[in-house]
This record gives structure tokens, sequence and C-alpha cells, in this order.
């Protein structure tokens, strides 16, 4: 630990604040909370919910308020023929009756007068105009509400309303998705970090070792029982251990860093949850394909867009159908109103498309093909989610007997580097054997924190495939902490 503290000094900028103590469960409160992939899956969503919750809608009717304010001039044309006709007959009828009733005027005046006006009748009818032409201007306000509510669309809004539906499902999944890749990459940069914090300490233990070492050598030079070739090679060893540790701590620096700009801390993390290992084997690996396949995001997303292509395939339909709307307007100003233009009016509108610019027929097999598509591919989908668990399963397993095998490795380095040490300060052993000893010991260290780490990461791989990964934390609790042995 004290050279880990060292090395975390080494890299920390003067005047800078120390790194935040930080356990892996709130190191993924911090992550969920400041990732900007999750926000912008997020607010897909909410887009995705809102543009569904819209769609929900489209049944209703809609309402709309017109205000025109405008001037206009208009013309009628009226025939007459049919009036004048009548009127002609009723003026022959009615003038001799009313000529026959005046008083004081002779009969033979009255008759001529009464020959004379149906002469001239007739030519006083002929000579009026067939039509007459009205000419008007006005200007005036115009406020009309109008209504148009949807009966049957042939199943168009129906449609419309599952796939705003399905793309919500799916956008859902992807943001599930995100979340798993956000969740197994904070595993792998979590304890990645606190590898690296293990290969620092390893690897400057190695190198005070073989510091050792050498300074025993130095020694047994100088009294004159080991060769200067065998110090050398003591030397040359201290050398490759120091040039490791300092690949360990730039290698920490750069993980510490990434892990820091992932959970948005200026001053730097400093894990403190250990990397672990469960002993026992997992559970059947059927029944994490049978969750997988129930619940990963890859499936959620194929069967989304089953629905999306589904809804495409009514919507297609529904263009070979007619369309019944109810309708209905009132004018709000009525006394300055159009002269052809109604009070109000309701009514029913039927609507057929005979001919379009677009071919139903291709576009209802485009639509067919594509749901054909889309239940391909969910199976590929289901098919894909297996394999993963499966692979994902063998590296858990691979690694949780990596790293019970390395028990009994590194009990059998840590010995033999004490008989070659021992051998080495009797004369009996040559300083090749002393160093390929040491660094044998650092090796199966160093594989035994590896085989942890690859046990951690391919364990949160699992689960977050087969939409378990829920139980990480209780696995991190259940199983053995693993540290620097």
């Amino acid at each position: 630990m004290a050279l880990l503290l060292a090395a975390t000094a080494a890299v920390l900028p003067a005047g800078a604040s120390p790194p935040i103590p930080m356990t892996f469960d709130a190191a993924q409160a911090r992550r969920q909370a400041t990732s900007p992939a999750l926000g912008a899956s997020s607010a897909d969503l909410a887009a995705a919910e809102a543009q569904a919750d819209a769609a929900a809608r489209l049944y209703r009717p809609t309402v709309a308020f017109d205000a025109q304010w405008l001037h206009y001039q208009k013309t009628f044309d009226l025939s007459l023929l049919g009036a004048l006709d009548q009127v002609e007959s009723v003026a022959s009828q009615l003038v001799p009756g009313i000529i026959g009733d005046l008083p004081g005027v002779p009969g033979e005046i009255l008759q001529l007068i009464n020959a004379r006006l149906r002469q001239t009748l007739p030519e006083f009818f002929a000579a009026l105009p067939d039509t007459v032409r009205i000419r008007g201007s006005q200007t005036t306000l115009r406020p009309v509400v109008s209504a148009v509510m949807p009966i049957y669309t042939g199943g168009a809004i129906a449609a419309s309303r599952e796939a705003a539906a399905a793309n919500v499902g799916l956008v859902h999944a992807l943001r599930e998705q995100t979340r798993d890749l956000e969740d197994v990459q904070l595993v792998q940069q979590y304890f990645g970090v606190v590898l690296a914090q293990q290969a620092v300490q390893i690897a400057g233990e190695t190198r005070d070792g073989f510091e050792l070492h050498l300074h025993n050598a130095q020694l047994m030079e100088r009294e004159g029982v080991l060769s200067t070739a065998q110090r050398l090679q003591v030397q040359v060893a201290r050398d490759t251990a120091q040039r490791q540790y300092d690949r360990a701590q730039l290698e920490y620096d750069t993980a510490s860093r990434a892990l820091a700009r992932s959970l948005d801390e200026a001053a730097g993390v400093t894990p403190e949850s250990p990397l672990f290992v469960d002993r026992t084997p997992l559970p059947p690996l059927k029944g994490f394909i049978t969750q997988a396949e129930g619940g990963h995001p890859l499936v959620a997303q194929a069967e989304a867009r089953r629905r999306l292509a589904g809804a495409g395939v009514e919507l297609a339909r529904s263009r070979y159908r007619p369309q019944v709307f109810a309708f209905g307007t009132y004018n709000l100003n009525r006394d300055s109103a159009l002269p052809i233009e109604p009070d109000w009016a309701v009514g029913l509108a039927l609507r057929y498309e005979l001919l379009s610019t677009l071919d139903r027929r291709s576009t209802l097999s485009a639509a067919n093909a594509r749901a054909s598509a889309a239940d391909h591919d969910r199976m590929a989908a289901r098919d894909a989610v297996a394999d993963l668990v499966t692979r994902t399963y063998n590296l858990v397993e691979l690694a949780r007997r990596d790293f019970i095998t390395l028990d009994s490795s590194l009990a059998a380095a840590q010995e033999n580097l004490r008989v070659q040490d021992l051998g080495f300060r009797e004369g009996e052993a040559p300083a090749s054997a002393l160093v390929d000893a040491r660094n044998l010991l650092g090796s199966a260290r160093l594989q035994r924190a590896a085989a942890a780490y690859e046990y951690v990461l391919s364990l949160a791989s699992l689960l977050a495939a087969s939409d378990r990964y829920d139980t990480f934390a209780r696995y991190q609790r259940s199983s053995e902490p693993v540290t620097t042995p």
C-alpha cells in the first residue's frame, strides 16, 4: 500500500486535490447520474413517449378557428324571362279591370284606352332586358369555427398508434442496451484501476526484491564468492524490474484518469472495492440463455422492429380502403356572411382514392417484405444472444478455474524463490535461477490478479447479456475479495 500511495503522489500535480475514495456502488450511482450517453437515451425515450401520447389522440376531432378580413366584389346575372312572362300575363288581366272602373270617363274613351294599353303592354315588356346584372362589394370580417372528426380511416390511425407504441419499445430497448454497455464499461474501468493498483504494488515489490538481491550480490562479489558476471546479471534484472515498475505507474495513471473522466470527478477517484472471485461454479447455462432470450435489449429491439413492420403492413393495406369523416362549420358573423355562405353546416364525407401516384400494390409488397425481414431478424437476435451468453458464461468459468489453479502456482513460486535465494546466498545457486524465481513469483501474483479481473469483467458481461445485471452486487458481496498476496 505504501508503494501505491507513493505512485499516486508521483502522478498527482502539485496543489491538486487528492483523489476521492469511492466504492463501486457509489461509482455506479455517479455514472448513472452523469453519463452523457444515458442522458441522451433518456431524452430519446421521453420524446418517443410524447410522440406515442400524441398519436393516441388521432381519433379525436380537430377543431379550428379561422378569421379572415377580406374585401370582395360579387356580380350576379339574374334571368328575367320567366318573371317577365308572368308579369305580362298578370298585367294583361288586371289593366282592363282597373280601366273599366274609372268613374266619370265615357265608355268610348275607356274602350279606346283599354285597346291602346293592350297594344302597348307587349311592346313594353318586349323592350325590357332578358337578364339583370347586379354587382356589389363589401369589406367584412369572416370568423368561422370548423371541426373534422375521423370515423373510419381504413386502419390508418390504428396502424399509426401501433407504430408509435412500437417505437417506444424500440427506444426503451436501445436505452437498456446503452445502460448495459455503460455498466460493463464502468466495471472494466473501475476494476481496471484496481488491477493497475495491484500491478504497481507487485512491480514495486519485485523491484525492491531485486534491490535486495543486488545488495547481496555486491557483498558476495566483494567477498570473492560471486563473479562479476553473475552480479551484473542481477543488476540487469533489477533495472528491468525498475522499468516494469515505471510502466505500471503510467498505466495506473492512464486508467485512473479514464475512470475520473467517466465519473466527471476532476480530483480523481481511488477505488475502495476489491476484485473478487466466487470459487463455486455458476448456475446452469440454460437458465441464463432462457432469461436472455426474453429480456436482452437486442431481442427487445428485434421485437419492436417486428411490431413496426407489422404496423407498416396495416398502413399499406389502409390505402385500399375508403375514409369517412364527420365535419361541421359555424359562421360567427352571420350579418356579414357571403351571399352563398351558410350560417352553419354539418355533414359526412366519404373519400376513396381511385388513382394515386404511389403504387399501392408495390407499397404493400414492400411492407410485407419488411415484416418478413423483421421476423428473420428476431430469430437471428435470439441466436446471437444465446451465443453471447454461452461465450461469456465460459469466460467466467475459465477465469474462475484459472484463479483456483493459480493458488498452487503462487505457493510453488513463493517456495521456489525462498529456496533459490537461500541457495544463491550460500553460493550453490546461480544468479539466473534467482532472477527467474523472482520473476516467476511476480508473474504468478500478476496472473492471479488478472484472473480475478477477467472473472469480474466476464461476470458483468454475462449478467448484462442475460438480463441479470441487478444481481452483480450480490455476487460481489458473497464472493472472496482478492487482494495482493
